[in-house]
């Protein structure tokens, strides 16, 4: 018994810690890195069957594009937390209110919430017995959400800039970006991978087989994006040599 309790305590005491400074939210860093990786090495793959003999072409529209997405990111993941926190917020105002309004209905529903997770009949009994707090026993049917919308906009914006860096960064110093695109494709393939691997470890899921499944994604997407880009340029008749 006294073991479990110690393993209970150390196990709050880092998830206090992991909000505290922020591990909470390397799921927006991961998603928001992803995103970079394979957007923006779709994109300066595309870019580089237009513009063969301008590598920096490229790289500043690379960059562009990506600032913009990390933006767009960013201020995506701050509206979906707030939304989220509101909606829930609005819910357990509703559900208090039921249960000064029609409290047996508002326990039926509970029950059924709970019937629904699977916890036994007994043991619902006793939660709904022992819990005369109203807004304690809405929390059992609505989850609080208190991540920070702020922290988290942040976290998925600067990963996903982070993420830019590696298919971009061979452009500005390639001569072309023929010789640029190798490196570029090498860069995003080792990031890709590694956030593969955090993916993995986090969620448990086989790591060779995540690895796998991100490499192969930002690649089939810069494939696409490159035979996109030479597609355009025979219909538009585009020849750019400098």
């Amino acid at each position: 018994k006294k073991i479990i309790i110690d393993e209970i305590e150390h196990e709050t005491f880092f998830a206090k810690e992991a909000e505290k400074f922020g591990i909470s939210n390397i799921r927006d860093f991961v998603l928001g890195m992803n995103d970079g990786l394979v957007e923006i090495l779709g994109a300066v793959t595309g870019l580089s069957a237009v513009y063969v003999n301008n590598p920096l072409m490229v790289a500043v529209s690379g960059s562009i594009v990506g600032v913009a997405g990390a933006l767009s990111m960013g201020i995506g993941a701050f509206i979906s937390v707030r939304s989220q926190r509101q909606v829930n917020k609005a819910l357990n105002e509703k559900i208090e209110i039921l249960f000064d309004v029609s409290p047996s209905k508002a326990l039926g529903t509970l029950k059924e919430h709970l019937k629904e997770m699977n916890i036994p009949p007994q043991v619902i009994e006793d939660v709904v017995k022992k819990i005369d707090d109203k807004k304690a026993l809405a929390k059992l049917l609505i989850k609080e959400d208190d991540e920070n919308e702020i922290r988290s906009g942040l976290f998925t914006g600067f990963a996903y800039l982070f993420g830019v860096l590696f298919p971009v960064l061979p452009y500005f110093f390639a001569p072309s970006s023929l010789v640029a695109l190798p490196f570029s494709i090498l860069f995003a393939g080792l990031a890709l991978g590694t956030v593969g691997f955090i993916i993995s470890v986090l969620s448990g899921i086989d790591i060779k087989k995540k690895v796998m499944e991100m490499v192969v994604a930002g690649f089939s997407a810069a494939g696409f994006s490159y035979l996109f880009g030479k597609v355009i340029q025979a219909i538009f008749g585009i020849d750019i040599d400098v």
